[in-house]
């Protein structure tokens, strides 16, 4: 949707131009954002839709509007249509910053969604907790993303990067793996990563590890030094070079029986990899694509759009049901109220385990799914795109990260 830029002035602003002694009345009136202040309710969404994300970006802003579109459909939230404002960051943390601000106080948006890269979203952390705003991240794992002095920010399929080393620790040690290889990115993300299988991954497994810089391409080189009988390779180490990384595993000669990718759209991978992806590799997210509910919603989609509900999709579509869901809870559509009902409620909206949150916005209990693809055929609830995907694990519920549990 177009932005329409307004002359509205948020409760902040209001509060900060008249002082403190402005009367109930009017903050019960016009002046209370998301609150009596037009007839639609407006949710920015701070998308990638160029740039090094750009994967993300288009697909989780059509599940967005997917969302809105039911909702409005069933006679909106609180008898106000939802409106998604759609803004490209370009995976910037300027671009970011820049939009939410502007959306917020111009166009009276009571949350934002996105943004899809970690700075970016650390830097709308910042813009949502000095508007009271809630954020609500869809590819965002450091840890410094989500602090516990900031009330405004929820993560929603991907959890802090920490969890997602616990997750495969989970995966190792029940498929009994013992000789495992990761290239760690160098950055924030490797990082993390990196000291979460320090702590999490079962003693006496044999652990090789090389790091290569976030734009690398070829890892070859690097490839050469594993021995031949890796039996998992962590390319979730590496989220730029999941892709990359794969087809030179078996250039090199390794033939391993799980390679772990990253929370990319299933089609995205296929279409990277083609028929080759299904020797080994495995992506994961929140998704439970395998049950009677998303079949449901799926099954809708591909009608209406004649698309797969592919993870990125199902991430814009939970963050927009998320935030309606929070608004029905608190019966208000002011935004520091639906901060408090998304922090203080349980919502079962299409992920492995209800979506329920640590006081500072971390998911508590969440449940990573892994799929594999199998090739030739694909399911009644989507369009023929030569693949169907396959559980290959399923984590039991994993404990919130908490800041300061991993000296990171």
């Amino acid at each position: 949707m177009t932005r329409t830029p307004e002359t509205r002035m948020n409760r902040r602003n209001y509060i900060k131009a008249t002082g403190t002694g402005v009367s109930t009345s009017l903050l019960a009136g016009c002046f209370i954002s998301g609150e009596g202040s037009s007839d639609t309710i407006t949710i920015v969404a701070l998308e990638p839709l160029s740039g090094v994300f750009s994967v993300y970006g288009p697909r989780h802003r059509d599940g967005a509007e997917f969302a809105a579109e039911q909702i409005n459909a069933d006679g909106g939230v609180r008898d106000r249509d939802i409106e998604i404002d759609v803004v490209d960051t370009e995976g910037t943390a300027q671009e970011t910053v820049t939009a939410f601000t502007e959306a917020i106080e111009r166009n009276n948006a009571v949350a934002g969604i996105g943004p899809g890269a970690s700075e970016a979203a650390i830097r709308g952390g910042d813009i949502a907790l000095e508007n009271e705003v809630p954020l609500y991240l869809h590819a965002a794992g450091a840890v410094a993303a989500n602090p516990r002095d900031n009330d405004y920010v929820f993560r929603t399929s991907l959890p802090a990067t920490p969890t997602v080393g616990r997750a495969q620790a989970q995966m190792i040690e029940e498929g009994g793996y013992n000789n495992i290889g990761v290239i760690f990115e160098d950055g924030v993300w490797g990082d993390e990563y990196s000291a979460a299988i320090d702590a999490y991954f079962p003693d006496g497994i044999t652990l090789t590890t090389e790091t290569a810089p976030i734009p690398e391409t070829d890892f070859v080189p690097l490839l050469r030094g594993f021995p031949d009988d890796t039996e998992v390779i962590l390319g979730s180490g590496h989220p730029a070079g999941v892709s990359s990384m794969y087809n030179q595993v078996y250039e090199v000669g390794l033939d391993p029986d799980l390679y772990l990718g990253a929370i990319t759209p299933m089609e995205a991978d296929y279409d990277a990899l083609g028929d080759d992806i299904e020797d080994s590799f495995a992506s994961f997210n929140a998704t439970d694509m395998y049950s009677d509910d998303y079949a449901d919603v799926a099954s809708t989609y591909q009608n209406e759009t004649g698309d797969v509900f592919d993870h990125a999709q199902v991430n814009g579509y939970v963050s927009v049901q998320l935030i309606a869901n929070s608004i029905e809870e608190a019966g208000s559509a002011d935004p520091a109220d639906i901060a408090e009902a998304t922090r203080t409620g349980s919502f079962d909206l299409l992920f492995g385990s209800p979506i329920e949150y640590t006081e500072w916005g971390e998911i508590e209990n969440s449940v990573q799914i892994y799929n594999s693809f199998t090739i030739g055929e694909s399911p009644d609830h989507w369009p023929d795109v030569g693949f169907a995907p396959e559980e290959a694990f399923r984590t039991d519920p994993l404990p919130a990260y908490e800041p300061g549990e991993l000296d990171i």
